[in-house]
């Protein structure tokens, strides 16, 4: 208890002293629903360029060390647009790019990422975010058996994080 007892310090202050968002960076991390990785696994940057548009850099990743080491990461490009936007809740559209990579098997991909997002603010600094994407990718298998290609419909968990905005 006393751990988040900073946690809930900042949380009271930014309740207390609120300001006006527009034109404010938001950085965040969270977790992708269903993964085994119990620490956070993805980390989520956002940068207003509009009233609207929503410029959102997301990294998701995992490493394990059962034997032999393995990572996966993923990092995605979106635009999110606010499709509906009320006092407290946004729901955004979102589009745009992503660049993966895989340790065992070998795997490297490129894709168009399409999906949707609901982001709910518990202060003026604070934002619960969800997201799930989905979209059209590129995939290069590189194992010693076999050099292959593949254009798939590809599909990423839920991710539920937590934002801060400044």
């Amino acid at each position: 208890m006393k751990k988040l007892f900073p946690l809930f310090l900042i949380l009271a202050v930014s309740m207390v002293f609120a300001v006006d968002m527009k034109d404010k960076m938001g950085i965040g991390v969270g977790w992708m629903v269903g993964s085994e990785t119990f620490a956070p696994n993805v980390v989520i940057l956002k940068k207003a360029l509009g009233e609207k548009l929503v410029l959102e850099p997301v990294l998701n990743f995992w490493y394990t060390k059962n034997g032999d080491a393995n990572y996966n990461f993923d990092l995605q490009v979106l635009f999110a647009y606010a499709i509906k936007a009320h006092e407290k809740t946004n729901f955004y559209a979102k589009a745009g790019i992503s660049f993966g990579m895989m340790k065992t098997p070998k795997i490297t991909s490129f894709g168009i990422p399409l999906g949707l997002g609901l982001e709910h603010f518990i202060s003026e600094h604070f934002s619960v975010d969800l997201n799930h994407v989905m979209g059209f990718g590129y995939t290069k298998y590189d194992d010693d058996d076999s050099n292959e290609m593949k254009f798939t419909i590809t599909t990423i968990d839920l991710n539920a994080g937590l934002v801060w905005y400044y």
